[in-house]
This record gives C-alpha cells, sequence and structure tokens, in this order.
C-alpha cells in the first residue's frame, strides 16, 4: 500500500469523502467544502480565512461558524492552530488521516484492472470476425461503407461551367390535399412515376405526409424543369 499523496492529487477522493460522511453537519460540511474550494493554498495545503470571511460567504453566524469548525477538527477532517486575534487568523489544514484516506482511494482508482472470468471477472462477447495469418480481420461486407467509398461517375466526368441549385425538401401533410393533389398531377403529365412509387411518403410528429421540393410544381415542361 502507499503512502499519502500530496492533497492537490487527492483532493477529488478527499471531497468525495467528505460529502459521504453522514455523521457530519450540514453546516460543517459547508465551511469545510468552503474552505478547500475558495482558500486552501496548494502548495502549503494551509488556509487562514477568518470566522468572519466564512460567515459572510456562508451565510451563517460567527458561532454557528466556530462549532463547525470544531465538529470538523474533532471528526478528523481538519487540523486547526487557532490564532490570536486581528491579523492571526486560525490555520486550517486537512488532516493527514484524512488525507491518507484519500490517497488510498485514489490507489484503488489507477489500479482498477479487467478480471479474466476465472478470477472474478466478467465473460466478454466472443468477436464476431476471423483473424486473418496477416493479424487483420476478416470483416462481413459493410454496404454502406462501400457506397460511402465506391467511386462517383460525377468525380471522373468533365467540370460543368454551370451549375444547378439544389432544391430544398420540406415536409408536407397528407391534410394539404390541394398541394399534394398538384403534385400528383404534375407528375403523371410529365409521364413520372406517382409520389407513392417515388418514396416521398413519410411521418412528421405523428402526422403522415410528404417530403416533397420546395418549390411547387413548374410550369412548363422542359429538361431543366424534369431534373
Amino acid at each position: 500500500m502507499m503512502g499519502q499523496r500530496p492533497f492537490r492529487e487527492v483532493k477529488l477522493q478527499w471531497l468525495q469523502q467528505l460529502s459521504c460522511d453522514k455523521d457530519l453537519s450540514d453546516s460543517a460540511r459547508s465551511v469545510a467544502l468552503y474552505i478547500i474550494t475558495t482558500h486552501m493554498n496548494g502548495h502549503t495545503e494551509k488556509a487562514w480565512p477568518s470566522y468572519q470571511t466564512i460567515a459572510d460567504a456562508t451565510g451563517k453566524s460567527v458561532k454557528t461558524i466556530q462549532r463547525a469548525v470544531r465538529e470538523l477538527e474533532v471528526r478528523g477532517w481538519f487540523e486547526v492552530q487557532r490564532g490570536n486575534g486581528v491579523g492571526h487568523n486560525s490555520e486550517y489544514r486537512p488532516s493527514a488521516a484524512s488525507i491518507l484516506r484519500a490517497s488510498e482511494a485514489r490507489e484503488k482508482t489507477d489500479k482498477v484492472v479487467t478480471l479474466y472470468p476465472d478470477k472474478g471477472g466478467q465473460n466478454r462477447p466472443e468477436r464476431r470476425s476471423d483473424v486473418s495469418g496477416e493479424g487483420g480481420q476478416i470483416c462481413p461486407p459493410n454496404s454502406e461503407k462501400e457506397k460511402i467509398y465506391k467511386s462517383n461517375p460525377r468525380e471522373e466526368a468533365s467540370p460543368r461551367i454551370e451549375t444547378q441549385r439544389a432544391v430544398p425538401l420540406v415536409f408536407v401533410a397528407e391534410t394539404k390535399a390541394d398541394q399534394v393533389e398538384q403534385w400528383r398531377t404534375w407528375l403523371q403529365t410529365h409521364g413520372l412515376p406517382s409520389i407513392e412509387l417515388l418514396g416521398l411518403r413519410t411521418e412528421r410528429a405523428g402526422k403522415p405526409g410528404f417530403v416533397l421540393p420546395g418549390y411547387w410544381p413548374p410550369h412548363g415542361g422542359g429538361p431543366s424543369v424534369l431534373d
């Protein structure tokens, strides 16, 4: 078992253990948290706030602060060296015992390792792919990945000087019969598949409808319009 670590390395574990001390009053816990998080010097591991300073910050009376400090000292959370007047405030330092407890907690978290089943660990699911002779894995085909990396004929074609802007899609509820019927008529007129065959039917927020171009059916029937 390792020895006591510097307080700055086990501050989190110290605060966790302080928060879980069921026998500590809320006032004492509040005072301890304020001293550690606001006034503690990371190198000297000491703090010197006055009773009045702590009282103003926590909204408690000076007498309540004095009782809380005494409780923290008795419960072994702080070593307190009391001052003797103005300009000589009490000195607070986390006790060696409390730092040692926090160090042991830190030691446990630093040494968490995976155990095999015969040593108390859990069974892991078997791998679904075989390891090849070259050290790699033979994975099942991924159709989605093949789509992503499949060569795009447009990339190999000569660059086009003129480009067309993509038409934004919008959701049209099935209840908007007039707008939907306009598209049905336009598609039929130009010899194109119906909305259902094009797979444009969908549902949004529980409402059935269609995903259609943001521009309503244009007039005319030139090649650009059909595109």
